[in-house]
């Protein structure tokens, strides 16, 4: 019983250029998956090996992306305004914190990404810097008030 495959009507040694009928990885009979190229394939001991990798980076990492500018100010910002509610309590020592949190987050206030956490560190460190007023001014009210009974 004989097969009948639909590329057995192609003529094997087509006349290929550069000798390529005798190294067929094909034993006869057998169909070849894509039509042989008439170009001649590059031998590799006058070229030099193929460079596929971009200037400046490595083989062995992945190029980096660019960042956010305002990532690290943002995530700074939100650290220090949840401190700095903390800290506010404390006369004198929660204003500077709060101060510093508000210059912070608004540099983070720059990035794309994190803008939603510059927004929150903002309001934080605004909150607490209104509540570091608030009690370093009643400390001071009060030393002036006790001093003046006395």
């Amino acid at each position: 019983m004989s097969t009948q495959y639909p590329d057995d009507n192609y003529p094997q040694n087509s006349g290929l250029p550069n000798n390529q009928e005798q190294n067929q990885p094909y034993p006869p009979g057998y169909a070849q998956p894509y039509p042989p190229t008439q170009y001649e394939q590059p031998s590799s001991s006058n070229l030099p090996p193929p460079q596929y990798q971009q200037p400046g980076y490595s083989a062995y990492t992945v190029p980096a992306t660019s960042l956010d500018k305002g990532m690290g100010f943002a995530i700074a910002g939100l650290v220090l305004g949840i401190i700095a509610i903390i800290s506010s309590w404390y006369p004198f020592f929660g204003l500077l914190i709060p101060i510093v949190g508000i210059v912070m987050s608004a540099l983070g206030r720059r990035s794309v990404s994190y803008r939603t956490m510059a927004t929150a560190g903002l309001v934080l460190s605004i909150i607490a810097l209104a509540i570091g007023i608030l009690t370093t001014a009643l400390l001071i009210i009060g030393l002036i008030v006790s001093s003046t009974h006395y």
